[in-house]
């Protein structure tokens, strides 16, 4: 059985470690630049006997399975701080929250020391409950993970060949989680400021209501394409609806460059006789137009 080991012990990384040992898994030891100061760290250690080691040198050498979870930002640091104790013995599972582009130098540098590297994607709030968490992976050794965590019941599912391809599928997600976490929060700063904020929330509860969150998504963008001017001509309104306020209208005036982007290249002349588009013609339409836009831009 191979050892398993944490680079990173925060929220993450702890509740994952929990998981496998549930499952049966372990010793499992762990190095987090945090290790000596914060006391939370200490504690999720003590909690789950897990060991905490001095530096990624320690790590490598009681570890064959290293979990890469740490905040975005040290991503690549954690990985360069480990390669000079690389060899191929290693697997170094990926669990950041990373562009693409970051999950592939990582990959790249894993093997240029003969290590396995694996793109895992947590696609939902992380848990112990590792059968039920949703797990995607890429790289060329992303079928190898279930047989290296024999004994964890894990849900699952290897995406690509190619690492980053997971962690794609996790940004554009991430983009939706995230972006309606801005928007909550730019929307109940101003209603809230006048005392409106239930009621806001109870007509969004009957608008929404008779959506699935892919319902509701093919249908912004169906609708979009034959209403953005006016749409987006509203968002201008909530900017300065929530400047009188004095809410800085970030989301809103986003939200309004990006409606006005296609409009102003000729969205809606596409769709002028069509009261209700096939949302993926319209997305077929946005990628012509941001070809095209890249041709004219060169």
């Amino acid at each position: 059985m191979p050892t398993i080991g944490f680079i990173g012990f925060g929220e993450a990384g702890s509740a994952i470690a929990r998981g496998l040992i549930e499952s049966g898994l372990g010793p499992i030891t762990a190095y987090d630049i945090a290790y000596e100061k914060s006391g939370l760290v200490q504690s999720r250690a003590a909690e789950l006997d897990v060991e905490l080691l001095p530096g990624p040198a320690h790590l490598a050498a009681t570890a064959d399975v290293i979990f890469s979870a740490v905040v975005c930002t040290e991503a690549l640091v954690a990985v360069r701080s480990l390669l000079p104790f690389l060899g191929p013995q290693h697997w170094l599972l990926d669990i950041n929250s990373v562009s693409p582009g970051t999950k592939a130098t990582a990959a790249d540098l894993a093997r240029e020391r003969g290590a396995h590297y694996v793109d895992v994607a947590v696609m939902s709030n992380v848990s112990s409950d590792l059968a039920r968490l949703p797990l995607l992976g890429a790289g060329p050794d992303a079928d190898s993970l279930p047989g290296l965590l024999a004994g964890a019941t894990l849900n699952y599912e290897v995406v690509s060949p190619s690492p980053g391809d997971a962690a794609r599928i996790k940004m554009y997600r991430s983009l939706f989680v995230k972006g309606l976490e801005a928007l909550a929060l730019e929307a109940m700063m101003g209603s809230y400021a006048g005392g409106m904020h239930n009621r806001v929330l109870e007509s969004l509860d009957v608008t929404f209501a008779k959506y699935s969150f892919s319902e509701l998504v093919q249908q912004l963008i169906a609708r979009h394409a034959v209403h953005g001017r006016r749409r987006a001509d509203e968002l201008e309104e909530v900017a300065q609806t929530l400047s009188e306020v004095g809410v800085d209208p970030i989301m809103a005036e986003a939200g309004f460059a990006r409606m006005s982007w296609d409009i102003e290249r000729g969205l809606q002349d596409r769709f002028d006789h069509s009261e209700d588009p096939d949302w993926l013609a319209v997305l077929a339409e946005l990628e012509s137009l941001r070809h095209r836009g890249t041709v004219d831009d060169e």
